[in-house]
């Protein structure tokens, strides 16, 4: 069964994740100087420890390096937006974002990156930029004023820097080259001193990138809200995207469930996606938005503009990682036994999972489970509903508050079941299997996850909903979701056969494309690979795909993600 979360969005706010150039671009003096006219607004930010080094969250916890670059560009780009949700929607305030995190990019550059096409840049797009970019330091400062210093003295007349300013390279205007020579403390009698402005400079950079992360570490609503595709502290402190609280952040109750009695996460490694579809005209007319492709550890995440509207909230898994245990189980785990009295109760162990079961069936995260909640869960594991008339009857014979079932009410109905069939436990261990669990109550074969959702201008509203196996939505999102950001190519000898390749850094999906009036069968042969396990667990296989149509030919992931993984498939027809 795949849950759908049905989302009805009032024009949510959020950000991107797609790139659109390359920047390459060396320090310029036009940029540095023009950012010295007033520290105040237009003070820059480089990714300097110093300016951190005094932050009470970091002497309880020192950042790590990838942090602290997250960190200095948040800073930069708070100090251009009030919300790091907000798009850069021009070159000007690009090129001031960019001026804030301490690069000094030419006009050339912002032509490079800001192309006719571009209509908008995210955070994410700010961060990769910055990635490429150099932050300006003090002595390409001073090397670039050295290169005007005729005199190689440490200053420049006013007169020569007019003139140089105004003529030369990007042109500054009249009022600018003004506001420079008006700076009391680098001009002095006809001269600017660029050693000491370099030195005021750097110190500016530094002063504000502090003020501006102290603000950070204050505003608990900023400190709180996403940005891009990275979090708020190190994955091993706070391993959840989420921008702020709701009920299904995980909490120390939900840490134990998900951490299989206290062993590491076995889930670390299963990757996720979540295909995000609006519904339209109808639910058989679904349009592909979008998919996560952020990735931090075990938590997937997009980032984007979603308008009004109802959409689809499809999660999946590749199945390379979590699959139908094959080794078998010894010894089967006992669910109840009858006490001194005769009476039968459930063990412990059997209980314990049941808490975990009962943890992610409570879709909204307050305790309870609702008629809707307990329907997801009768039909995953029976296929059948509880209509109103036999939930009235389950709140009058069980525990019961705000007419939603409790922990106790849901132990108390398993108990039952038992008791109906005087203790044999083979309906409990359909229910067990059905969600994941093996003879030994170990979650082998299902993976919990939360799905979060947050919106900058509106509240959505998600609810869980049936969507019926057949229905084949979930393998056309993939399909088009690898359509449109795949790389395609044309099987030798066959025009109307066309594979599609989606590559990333953790897995790989190719889709057969069939565009002729037969149906084929296609040979796929992974032997040359390495330290690859696909999902369906066979190196060599064959696929039929229908005429006109799609389908996904496999996914692949490394066995081995800490070592180097070749991926090489032969494709050819089946005569």
């Amino acid at each position: 069964m795949v849950i759908k979360g049905k989302t009805e969005v009032g024009g949510a706010a959020v950000r991107g994740s797609e790139i659109r150039g390359e920047l390459a671009a060396p320090p310029r003096v036009r940029a540095a100087v023009r950012m010295a006219i007033s520290p105040g607004r237009d003070a820059a930010f480089s990714s300097q420890k110093s300016a951190l080094s005094e932050s009470p969250r970091t002497k309880k916890f020192p950042l790590t390096e990838e942090e602290l670059f997250y960190m200095n560009c948040r800073a930069a780009y708070l100090t251009v937006f009030k919300s790091s949700l907000e798009n850069i929607i021009s070159k000007e305030q690009l090129y001031l974002a960019l001026q804030h995190a301490g690069r000094n990019p030419s006009q050339k550059t912002i032509n490079k990156y800001w192309t006719p096409q571009t209509a908008k840049l995210n955070f994410d797009d700010f961060c990769i930029i910055l990635r490429k970019e150099k932050p300006t330091s003090k002595s390409e400062l001073l090397k670039s004023f050295k290169q005007l210093d005729v005199n190689d003295d440490g200053s420049i007349l006013h007169t020569d820097l007019y003139k140089l300013l105004t003529k030369r390279g990007e042109k500054m205007s009249r009022e600018e080259v003004n506001a420079i020579i008006s700076l009391a403390d680098v001009n002095a009698d006809g001269k600017f001193d660029y050693i000491k402005f370099c030195k005021l400079y750097m110190t500016t950079i530094e002063q504000c990138l502090k003020t501006t992360v102290e603000k950070l570490e204050v505003d608990s609503q900023l400190k709180r809200q996403q940005f891009g595709s990275h979090t708020e502290g190190s994955p091993e402190r706070d391993p959840s995207p989420v921008p702020k609280p709701s009920p299904r952040i995980i909490r120390k109750t939900d840490q134990e469930t998900f951490s299989n009695k206290g062993k590491p996460s076995p889930w670390i490694s299963v990757d996720t996606a979540l295909y995000i579809l609006k519904e339209n005209e109808s639910q058989a007319n679904l349009q592909l938005m979008c998919f996560t492709e952020l990735r931090n550890r075990e938590v997937f995440g997009w980032t984007g503009e979603l308008g009004p509207g109802i959409y689809w909230l499809i999660p999946s898994t590749t199945g390379c990682r979590l699959k139908k245990e094959i080794k078998p189980i010894t010894e089967e785990a006992q669910l109840v036994y009858r006490d001194e009295t005769g009476e039968l109760s459930l063990t412990k162990e059997f209980r314990s999972t049941l808490l975990d079961i009962f943890e992610v069936i409570d879709l909204d995260g307050n305790g309870l489970l609702s008629l809707e909640e307990y329907n997801f869960f009768e039909l995953r594991t029976s296929g059948e509903k509880c209509d109103e008339d036999a939930w009235a009857v389950c709140r009058d014979n069980f525990d019961t508050k705000k007419n939603e079932l409790t922990r106790q009410g849901f132990m108390d109905l398993n108990l039952m079941e038992a008791n109906d069939r005087e203790g044999d436990p083979r309906d409990l261990w359909v229910t067990l299997h059905s969600m994941g669990y093996n003879k030994a109550l170990e979650l082998t074969e299902a993976c919990p996850f939360i799905i979060d959702i947050y919106a900058d201008k509106c509240k959505p509203r998600i609810k869980a909903v049936h969507m019926e196996a057949c229905s084949g939505q979930l393998e056309k999102a993939i399909c088009k979701s690898v359509l449109n950001k795949g790389e395609a190519r044309v099987m030798d000898g066959y025009e109307n056969i066309i594979v599609h390749t989606y590559k990333r850094d953790t897995w790989i999906t190719s889709v057969i494309e069939n565009k002729s009036d037969n149906k084929v069968i296609i040979h796929i042969n992974n032997e040359l690979s390495k330290n690859c396990v696909n999902n369906r667990g066979l190196n060599i296989f064959a696929v039929e795909v229908a005429s006109k149509s799609t389908m996904v030919c496999q996914h692949v992931m490394p066995l081995n993600e800490r070592q180097e993984w070749i991926y090489h498939c032969v494709y050819s027809l089946v005569s």
